[in-house]
């Protein structure tokens, strides 16, 4: 799918218009009614300060709502989840469902705009949940934060955050939304995690909202902790990498694991709950093994949590891939791998950093043995429904013409980042993954297209700084005069501050490419080659 043009999320965080964040403005019809007159059903007397509503968790809504508002036109208004029941104990028939709705679990863009338009096209509400706020006054991205009146802008029917500064509790959050199913007469079909950080919580958020549709809940932290997943992975007789959970604070239990595992250097040491390839590091001695793990244990993770172990890893050679899947008890086979893509990087002190990242055939026969590892390790951790993103090495064999001995690097029950499943749709005849990954969730039969083979090559060029510092200037980032130019994130824009490129959330901006196989990778290297930045240092200053 082509993001249109001038929609919010093509060119990274611009495009996303002012729009007003007081949601507690009554109305534009230039009314004076007071906060007591708006949707008296849903205000109890205790929330009739307007300070105590702020403090509530709340739905922010746009435009046209199932309440009653006495003419006045709203443009964004608070609603609390409250309800005034007149006889508790009279047995009345409940009213009926009036609309589907789909929860969004800690919404990105542009992922979650894609799946927005997708749910809308089924005829669904949209409910967004984003367990942490951005208010827009901490200079938060707005791609990776998105702010509640941006993601109203881009389609969202609703967005639920928690209480005004308390951490997010997914207990409460449940009870509200079947609050607000109550209410509004909704009926939840399916929570969909938008981010590596959900993926646990979604199956428990489902569950919690009586959802049969969840992946199974005792493989909930194998899906996300990269140490259980390799368990439950081997416990399947499935070939995962050596590994050990390292807990001293000094790092000093690195030397009797590495002699235990028998293993050689370079070895892998990084976080567990990590993502987007931070506080990953490959450690070629015993020094930078333990300093490494010693941080690592020491700190908290990049998902806010305290880092309890860090994970050793033998390093394993060979060919890096990314294997997206979908997976649906409703469709034949079950598990189906969609797309696979070959990751192509370079080490950078002690970091594999991406250069470049291109589709491949998943019909093809050099990749069967990914394919079917792939569904596998998918079935081992319990993805039933939706989608998986599964990274695996994998050697080349010349005389085989094919890869050879996949292993797994880690599995998570999520969309794959980096547009790819927007790309898959562009080059796949037939296939609409964001719709499938709609009804996977909710338990329906998944369209299939006749083939998953692409008709064109598409790539994601990684375009790096190498440089620290102020933003003065850049050249080269006029994408469009490359042949195969699909569309770019610009993530840097001058009077920003740059870092030397090396996990995914450092690269200044990212360019998607579509055409035949060669010309694409001639276009992926001229995008990173030809993009300079100028910097002021913090000396200059």
């Amino acid at each position: 799918m082509t993001p249109a043009e001038g929609s919010p999320h093509e060119n990274g965080n611009q495009g996303i218009s002012e729009v007003v964040a007081d949601f507690d403005r009554p109305a534009r019809s230039g009314s004076c009614a007071s906060i007591d007159s708006l949707h008296e059903a849903l205000i109890g007397a205790e929330f009739r300060n307007p300070t105590n509503i702020i403090k509530q968790p709340t739905l922010a809504t746009l435009g046209e709502t199932p309440f009653k508002n006495d003419g006045d036109e709203v443009a964004h208004h608070r609603v609390v989840a409250t309800e005034i029941v007149k006889d508790p104990f009279h047995n009345s028939s409940p009213e009926p469902v009036l609309q589907n709705a789909i929860v969004l679990l800690d919404p990105k863009f542009p992922e979650s705009i894609y799946l927005a338009k997708a749910g809308i096209k089924k005829g669904l509400m949209i409910m967004a949940v984003v367990p942490k706020p951005n208010d827009g006054t901490k200079g938060l991205s707005i791609a990776s934060n998105p702010t509640a009146a941006a993601l109203l802008e881009v389609g969202m029917h609703q967005v639920y955050e928690p209480p005004h500064s308390s951490k997010f509790d997914i207990v409460e959050c449940a009870a509200h939304l079947k609050t607000i199913e109550s209410q509004q007469h909704l009926r939840f079909l399916a929570v969909l995690p938008c981010r590596e950080a959900a993926v646990d919580f979604s199956d428990i958020l489902g569950a919690l909202l009586g959802l049969t549709s969840v992946n199974d809940l005792g493989l909930a932290s194998a899906r996300r902790d990269k140490g259980l997943m390799k368990t439950v992975v081997a416990n399947a007789g499935l070939r995962v990498a050596k590994y050990a959970r390292l807990t001293d604070g000094d790092g000093s239990d690195v030397i009797s694991a590495v002699k235990e595992l028998e293993l050689e250097y370079p070895v892998v040491v990084k976080t567990p709950r990590g993502f987007s390839t931070v506080d990953v590091f490959i450690c070629k001695n015993e020094e930078e093994a333990v300093q490494h793990s010693a941080e690592i244990v020491r700190s908290v993770g990049p998902d806010g949590r305290k880092t309890q172990y860090a994970l050793l890893e033998e390093f394993l050679g060979g060919d890096e891939f990314a294997v997206n899947l979908i997976a649906s008890p409703a469709t034949a086979r079950a598990v189906r791998v969609t797309d696979i893509w070959l990751y192509h990087k370079v080490n950078i002190d002690g970091t594999m950093v991406n250069t470049f990242q291109e589709m491949m055939d998943p019909t093809d026969k050099k990749v069967e043995a990914l394919v079917k590892y792939a569904e596998g390790v998918c079935r081992a951790v319990g993805i039933k429904y939706g989608v998986g993103h599964c990274e695996i090495k994998a050697t080349f064999d010349e005389k085989k013409n094919k890869w050879v001995d996949p292993v797994m690097i880690e599995i998570a029950g999520r969309m794959a980042g980096g547009r790819k499943a927007a790309m898959a749709e562009a080059t796949i005849i037939g296939w609409h993954p964001f719709e499938a990954m709609i009804d996977a969730h909710c338990g329906f039969p998944v369209k299939m297209p006749p083939t998953f083979r692409p008709t064109k090559t598409a790539a994601q060029a990684y375009v790096p700084s190498d440089k620290n510092g102020i933003l003065k200037s850049v050249k080269g980032d006029n994408f469009e005069r490359l042949s195969t130019y699909h569309s770019s994130s610009i993530m840097r824009k001058v009077g920003d501050k740059v870092v030397r490129s090396t996990d995914l959330i450092s690269f200044p901006a990212f360019v998607w490419l579509i055409g035949d196989a060669e010309d694409v990778r001639r276009d992926a290297m001229r995008a990173i080659e030809e993009y300079e930045v100028e910097v002021e240092t913090e000396l200059e200053r």
